[in-house]
């Protein structure tokens, strides 16, 4: 059985600047420890943290990671989640270690709500900033999840 939880990076700052750079605003810091602890409580908790490189998305990895006591430095981080389309996202997700059985993924709209719609058992319309998807899949390998059955664990929107 895999385990697969999309989470959207947490609303950051429209200051301007470089949209990589762009960080965590305080209410998106509130809202991801708020989900934090929403994992925690249903004890979730991932085999392996995946991020992209944008500062509000590893800031988003980094406070899950804090709540939950998954070492931060084995955080990995992916460019490929990074405003790649959805079909390099799905290669991502079928490239992951087999070894890992539950992955968070956090990454940016419009791929995660568009595969989040997709994946959920009743289609998802909108991900939030800092919502989670969580979706069991009837296999042993990350190369077909998208080919087998499939089951809403979570959703915090």
């Amino acid at each position: 059985m895999k385990q697969l939880y999309l989470i959207r990076h947490g609303k950051a700052t429209h200051e301007l600047m470089p949209d990589i750079k762009r960080y965590l605003t305080e209410k998106g810091i509130k809202r991801i420890e708020k989900h934090a602890s929403i994992l925690t409580h249903k004890n979730i908790k991932p085999d392996l943290i995946i991020s992209s490189p944008a500062v509000r998305a590893f800031q988003t990895a980094e406070i899950l990671a804090k709540n939950i006591n998954f070492p931060i430095e084995k955080i990995e981080i992916n460019p490929k989640l990074y405003f790649y389309p959805e079909k390099e996202l799905k290669i991502q997700i079928q490239k992951i270690p087999n070894q890992f059985n539950s992955v968070f993924l956090i990454g940016h709209n419009p791929v995660w709500t568009d595969l989040a719609d997709q994946l959920s058992e009743n289609g998802l319309w909108h991900l939030r900033t800092g919502g989670i998807l969580g979706v069991k899949f009837n296999t042993d390998t990350w190369n077909n999840v998208f080919q087998v059955r499939r089951k809403d664990v979570i959703l915090i929107n």
